[in-house]
């Protein structure tokens, strides 16, 4: 329902729009443009400018799309249509992301030591990232308590990898906040860039695909994409380090 080139140019209000309507979006469907507008504290203007952005002349388009898509997702069995994968390699070359990727491996590569930290299956690729790039010859660890204290640390020569699908997973906050006090950089790998873990980050990829929550909240997202970006990490890394020795 949501294209990559909609997401990306969407601004931080838009983006709150899009993830409440990913994550209810049976709600969304039965509410008016009042109720949906007092329930994200937004204006009604402000929901009609994000259904113009979507591509919908109005707020009853909108819906009627909206109803449509999760009426088609119901119909689908469990299959899922993994064209926005191939969106996302076929763009890939073209866009800015490798450079950001190549900008954040500069960096990898010249700090001591290097954290991954995540939440759930941002966790899991946290330490699948580290362990990938410490075979590749950069030696890595993941921090898999997000309550470990960091404050009263020097940090100066550390770059933190924070992986989160939605950017918004607080218990990452006050983790991140004792690492940067340290002087630790911050890299963070993320869906958009208009969230908060993006914001306090000093460096951020994003990678732009449509998100998939199912009932519950369970975020089922693809980490295609993520996979991509750390393995592309770790081997421009490895390759800066074989210039080093070469």
């Amino acid at each position: 329902m949501f294209t990559y080139e909609q997401i990306r140019q969407m601004n931080d209000l838009e983006i709150m729009i899009y993830n409440y309507v990913i994550s209810n979006g049976e709600e969304v469907a039965g509410m008016t443009i009042r109720e949906l507008a007092q329930q994200l504290h937004v204006s009604s203007t402000t929901i009609l400018r994000f259904c113009a952005k979507v591509g919908c002349e109005g707020y009853s388009e909108f819906k009627y799309r909206l109803r449509t898509f999760l009426k088609e997702k119901q119909t689908a069995d469990t299959e899922v249509d993994y064209t926005f994968i191939q969106d996302f390699f076929a763009r890939v070359k073209d866009s800015d992301l490798n450079e950001s990727i190549h900008r954040v491996a500069e960096i990898v590569y010249r700090k001591e030591r290097v954290f991954f930290i995540g939440i759930g299956t941002s966790g899991t690729l946290g330490k699948y990232g580290a362990r990938y790039l410490s075979n590749l010859g950069k030696s890595s660890f993941y921090l898999d308590d997000p309550f470990h204290p960091t404050e009263n640390g020097n940090y100066d020569d550390t770059v933190v990898v924070a992986l989160s699908v939605s950017g918004e997973q607080r218990f990452l906050y006050k983790q991140i906040d004792g690492l940067k006090k340290g002087k630790a950089t911050i890299v963070s790998i993320t869906n958009t860039k208009q969230c908060t873990l993006a914001s306090i980050s000093d460096y951020n990829i994003a990678y732009y695909i449509p998100m998939r929550v199912l009932a519950g909240g369970y975020n089922v997202t693809s980490s295609i994409p993520v996979v991509y970006i750390l393995e592309k990490l770790a081997h421009e890394v490895h390759r800066l380090l074989e210039e080093q020795e070469g």
